[in-house]
């Protein structure tokens, strides 16, 4: 298991997607069993979606 932050797997993985994420959603911690060297970028495109589904959870809106 490994902890990483999101940015550490876009900047690996998928570098080209740094500019669609916000830095709070750069910032959250992931937890992988295999590390980063074992994610493609259908993993990171998972990874990204549910992280962005999360941080949309947490707004109030009114």
């Amino acid at each position: 298991m490994e902890t990483v932050k999101l940015a550490t797997i876009i900047n690996t993985v998928m570098p080209e997607a740094h500019h669609v994420l916000t830095q709070e959603e750069l910032s959250v911690s992931i937890v992988l069993r295999d590390g980063v060297n074992s994610l493609n970028r259908h993993d990171v495109l998972e990874i990204v979606e549910a992280t962005i589904h999360n941080a949309k959870r947490s707004v109030l809106l009114h």
